[in-house]
């Protein structure tokens, strides 16, 4: 099987693991601990994952550029991990030691020094190493397994909101062991014992600050508004804000897992494609799919989610339902944007595009939810994380727009939009309810797909005009055969 078919189908299944996982956990979570509980689990979490993309400082990019560029020379590979590695562990470092300092005086400090392995966890994060040599079912199959064992934990020992502090403590110390395995596997591929000898080189600072400076930007509007919105409107309005993005950043993973895989071969692909043809073939493809997907996942949500709410959260979550049906427009702006940012901005190492939309999406965001949390809550956080994402995304077009012809690129793109709409109406218009919420929302979403298809097979745009060739060439290769 080609490698980087191989690579997609594990990351797929991986991400498809990191969405069931939730899908079982989040709902009993939701219940035993309640909204207030969650609410400060979500304040911590997000100083944690903030800090947490300090320490990474854009390894999860430069790491697998650097290495995906060197050959299977064991002392090469050893030289350029021990250079970015060291970064990263000097970070890390300094980063503990301030968050330590700082959390110790604090009245509820107890809950913040449980979240220490969760930076400790970054810190030894190298999976950056074997996704950029290609070795996607190393990093697969480890997170797996800890992942599995940190959800029977949480069931076995989490039963109520004052097991607050258990549940912060298991979630941050599976971090930590999941990345730790990792360097069980290392010593094969380098050599560990001269890591030391090269561990520090000033070579990737600039590369990692132009790199990590957006994805620390990006948290202020992913993980620090929820700091302010916790901060402003309260704990149980943040936790409403929060676990209605909850759905749609799981099916993101999904959907951007492309791009992490994607990202290596065609680094390689554009060190050797002169006239730039295959890359962008391959590119354009990725967006046509990308967008019939996050446009059809959407949908889907929207069209189920009174349902939704109730049956997987509880009924105490209801007034956040407004909240998830708005919200799951970013999976469309997020996923349309990160093909342009990841798979073409950084695998060209075009890193000051791929950093300005997060940068001013960061400003936006913050002043945007100063106003908007004082004025709505909730749905002003709500509010804002729809329209940074759309002007991130927005910028993330306008500023390659030199490097395409978006009349190809973009071409019939107007079937997809209107096939979203007017399945959306319909499916608005004649929503079925019965007295069983899972069972509406089994009913809803089968109607809703096959109006979605339908559409898209009476409007034929080019992606699926190509899907439809290929499935009519191989059922005539079968009846050929037979």
């Amino acid at each position: 099987m080609n490698k980087t078919v191989k690579n997609l189908i594990y990351n797929g299944l991986y991400q498809l693991l990191i969405i069931a996982l939730p899908i079982i956990t989040v709902p009993y979570v939701a219940r035993v601990l309640g909204a207030r509980a969650l609410g400060e689990n979500s304040y911590i979490t997000s100083v944690g994952i903030l800090l947490g993309y300090v320490i990474i400082l854009g390894m999860n990019q430069l790491g697998v550029r650097e290495i995906a560029k060197i050959s299977a020379s064991k002392d090469e590979l050893t030289i350029t991990f021990s250079r970015l590695w060291g970064l990263q562990f000097i970070v890390g470092i300094l980063v503990t030691l301030s968050y330590i300092g700082i959390t110790y005086r604090m009245s509820n400090n107890i809950y913040y020094l449980a979240n220490i392995p969760y930076l400790l966890g970054f810190m030894l994060d190298i999976s950056w190493f074997f996704v950029g040599i290609g070795e996607i079912s190393r990093v697969v199959t480890r997170n797996t397994v800890i992942k599995f064992l940190s959800l029977i934990l949480i069931f076995s020992c989490v039963h109520s909101s004052n097991d607050l502090l258990l549940y912060i403590l298991i979630n941050s110390s599976a971090l930590m062991l999941s990345n730790l395995v990792f360097w069980m596997s290392l010593r094969k591929k380098i050599w560990t014992t001269k890591i030391l000898k090269n561990l520090f080189s000033s070579k990737y600072i600039k590369s990692s600050l132009i790199l990590g400076l957006p994805q620390i930007a990006v948290q202020f509007y992913t993980n620090f508004d929820s700091v302010i919105v916790g901060y402003i409107a309260g704990a149980v309005q943040l936790s409403y804000y929060d676990q209605s993005q909850k759905i749609a950043r799981m099916l993101l993973a999904l959907i951007t897992s492309t791009s992490t895989v994607l990202m290596p071969k065609l680094v390689k692909l554009m060190q050797n494609d002169k006239d730039n043809k295959r890359s962008s073939d391959l590119l354009k493809k990725s967006l046509d799919y990308t967008l019939i997907i996050s446009l059809f996942i959407t949908f889907l949500i929207m069209i189920n989610v009174n349902e939704l709410v109730p049956w997987f959260f509880g009924n105490k979550f209801s007034p956040m339902i407004n909240n998830m049906f708005w919200v799951s427009l970013i999976i469309i702006f997020i996923s349309f944007g990160s093909v342009f940012s990841n798979q073409y901005a950084l695998a060209n190492g075009l890193y000051r595009i791929f950093a300005i939309p997060y940068f001013l999406g960061a400003i936006f965001s913050i002043i945007s939810n100063i106003i908007f949390v004082h004025l709505w809550k909730a749905d002003g956080g709500t509010t804002t994380i729809i329209l940074t994402e759309l002007i991130v995304c927005i910028l993330r077009v306008w500023l390659v727009k030199k490097n395409f012809n978006f009349k190809v690129l973009f071409r019939q793109y107007w079937k997809y939009f209107l096939t979203f709409c007017v399945s959306l109406l319909f499916c608005v218009r004649i929503h079925i309810v019965v007295s069983s919420n899972f069972v509406s929302m089994i009913l809803n979403s089968f109607i809703g797909t096959f109006v979605f298809l339908l559409l898209l097979v009476i409007f034929q745009p080019p992606a699926v005009n190509e899907a439809l060739s290929f499935i009519f060439i191989k059922m005539k290769h079968y009846m050929t055969k037979k």
